[in-house]
């Protein structure tokens, strides 16, 4: 007699397997998943669960973005496997059409021309954009001054922190830079889409009539509550000698605003609304972090502000005694006017003098750049360094050759594979 035959498989339902999928630790787990069988890509790939999974999951670290171009997370990085895998796309922005053509780009004198012409550069990164100013006649950043005009330094923009000493041109009289001279572009490099900007109205560049100092412009957050939005805003903030201004791009409009000028030197503000708020930063504890001995708490070294629980605004200020570096964690609580100390974190020894800076930071992490080579000037290796900001955890991400040392050249890039993810333009 022969056995009876074995009992049809039962076929688990997708909400089961939306369960089993959305415990799975990691956007690679998940890709592993997804290519397993069509039922397991068709669960995956809904709309419903990758926006149910992108609001549990943090999305990865891929690695840095500069003007050289990316270079992704290295082993042991947990995201190394997926860091590398994209990182072909992450590192072209050759779909965005150039704006000005080779042949009428300006080569200031004693300036030597690396061969690649005009080009875009990333200069901000955030929910998966990358926004890119054209690298032409006037990059983003003034650093010295050419000539006196009716007693004022007259200046135009060039970041010369990418250039080395010898480099350096000698500028003669020329016209002063305005707003509205700056070309900019967001693209999402893994789907390949991009939005040129219109250069800020000339009625508008001109209004604070005042000498333009410094031209920075940033990415404000994605502020919707579903991780769906896909609409972007620009913030570019322009200091002048006697105000700091603010030109928006809102992508809905398609159209640059002024919203806000305002003179006083120690601000926050709020992306959503568009508001200032001042804050007085030598109150509480940094009142004694500005009295250590041996320290740079007031010299310029770059402090980190991340916006902590409730509201609570947290700063990172990185403090150098005694040969070595630490991070000294303070809040300002919203019922309070005083800075607290949350913490002191010790920063490898191995970095000294001005060898290791903060570079800003984003979801959730604080990063660092750090070199074994003192004071370096050209071809150096940069380690790259992301922290926790709950766990202060500190964790390697790579370690990257730079032809000239810039402490704050170095763009966290974080991203969703395109299994999980919507084009973000």
């Amino acid at each position: 007699m022969d056995p009876p035959p074995p009992p049809a498989s039962i076929p688990v339902p997708d909400e089961l397997l939306e369960e089993i999928f959305i415990r799975l630790p990691t956007p690679d787990a998940l890709a592993r998943a997804s290519a397993a069988c069509t039922s397991f890509r068709r669960v995956i790939k809904g709309r419903a669960f990758r926006r149910r999974f992108r609001t549990l999951h943090r999305p990865p670290l891929l690695g840095f973005m500069d003007e050289a171009g990316f270079q992704p997370s290295q082993a042991p990085h947990p995201s190394a496997p997926l860091a590398g895998a994209l990182a072909p796309c992450a590192a072209d922005f050759s779909f965005v059409p150039a704006v000005v053509s080779s042949s009428s780009y300006f080569m200031p004198p004693g300036v030597q021309d690396d061969g690649e012409g005009p080009r875009w550069r990333p200069c901000d990164v955030r929910d998966g954009r990358v926004l890119l100013d054209w690298v032409s006649l006037h990059p983003r950043a003034m650093r010295i001054c050419c000539y006196m005009e009716d007693g004022y330094e007259v200046s135009i923009l060039m970041d010369f922190g990418e250039l080395a000493p010898h480099d350096r041109p000698t500028w003669t009289k020329r016209e002063r830079c305005n707003a509205a001279e700056f070309h900019l572009a967001v693209c999402d490099p893994l789907s390949s889409r991009y939005v040129l900007l219109p250069t800020i109205p000339e009625d508008l560049a001109v209004k604070p009539q005042d000498y333009l100092r410094e031209f920075e412009p940033v990415l404000a957050p994605n502020t919707s509550d579903d991780g769906e939005e896909e609409h972007f805003k620009v913030i570019c903030i322009a200091k002048y000698n006697t105000k700091l201004v603010l030109f928006v791009f809102q992508s809905t409009t398609m159209q640059w605003s002024m919203p806000y000028d305002r003179s006083d030197h120690l601000m926050v503000l709020d992306t959503r609304t568009l508001r200032f708020s001042t804050v007085d930063l030598l109150t509480g504890y940094h009142v004694e972090l500005r009295d250590l001995p041996d320290q740079s708490f007031d010299r310029r070294r770059p402090n980190a502000v991340v916006l902590g629980r409730e509201g609570t605004l947290e700063m990172f200020s990185l403090v150098h005694q005694h040969g070595s570096f630490a991070l000294y964690h303070t809040s300002l609580q919203n019922n309070s006017q005083e800075w607290k100390l949350e913490k002191v974190i010790q920063l490898p020894r191995q970095y000294h003098d001005y060898s290791i800076s903060t570079v800003g930071a984003a979801e959730g992490f604080l990063f660092l750049r750090g070199t074994l080579e003192g004071i370096p000037v050209e071809n150096v290796n940069v380690d790259c360094y992301s922290m926790e900001v709950k766990t202060y955890g500190i964790t390697k991400v790579c370690t990257k050759t730079e032809k000239y040392f810039n402490r704050t050249c170095t763009l966290p890039y974080f991203s969703f594979p395109p299994l999980l993810s919507e084009p973000t333009i």
